[in-house]
């Protein structure tokens, strides 16, 4: 079975996406990564409750199964998701 690492963006307590998975980096540098990247999200992201959180995953199949059966969770509807970049234009 194959440790496999994984970077989850959630909007408040809800689990959006995988944002990355990697078998080839340590555990700490995947934590590293994920501590840098809350820390680059704009304040008004954090406010909005969006967050990167590490999971360590063991599967012999290179994925987690947990995560193959979840059904896809729907974005809230103000249509902001991990990848929104706001711009301060209208």
């Amino acid at each position: 079975m194959a440790q496999l690492y994984e970077i989850h963006c959630y909007h408040e307590d809800v689990f959006q996406y995988v944002v990355a998975r990697t078998n080839k980096f340590a555990e700490e540098k995947v934590k590293k990564d994920v501590e840098q990247m809350n820390n680059m999200l704009s304040s008004e992201l954090k406010r909005k409750g969006i967050r990167y959180v590490f999971a360590g995953v063991t599967d012999g199949y290179g994925r987690s199964d947990s995560k193959h059966n979840r059904k896809k969770q729907q974005i809230s509807d103000n249509g902001l998701d991990c990848n929104t970049i706001p711009t301060g234009k209208t």
